[in-house]
């Protein structure tokens, strides 16, 4: 979508040169993320509350949280 608005809060990007970037005149706020090294290249944007309530783990807790509950757990 041509002018689209992101809302981009931590997350935990690895390895990337541009994590956040805008195609198409795309806009984001960004805000508690860890790139990683990489920068974030995205427009500012204005999109600041989301239309639904959530709660967000903390980016430093991300990358565990992902690798020990993310995926199928299989057992034979």
């Amino acid at each position: 979508m041509i002018g689209a608005q992101l809302l981009v809060e931590n997350n935990v990007f690895s390895g990337c040169k541009k994590p956040l970037y805008s195609t198409d005149g795309g806009y984001a706020v960004a805000r508690g993320n860890d790139f990683g090294g990489g920068t974030n290249e995205a427009p500012n944007g204005n999109f600041n509350t989301a239309p639904y309530s959530y709660s967000l783990k903390a980016a430093s807790a991300v990358k565990a949280d992902v690798q020990a509950n993310a995926g199928q757990k299989l057992s034979f």
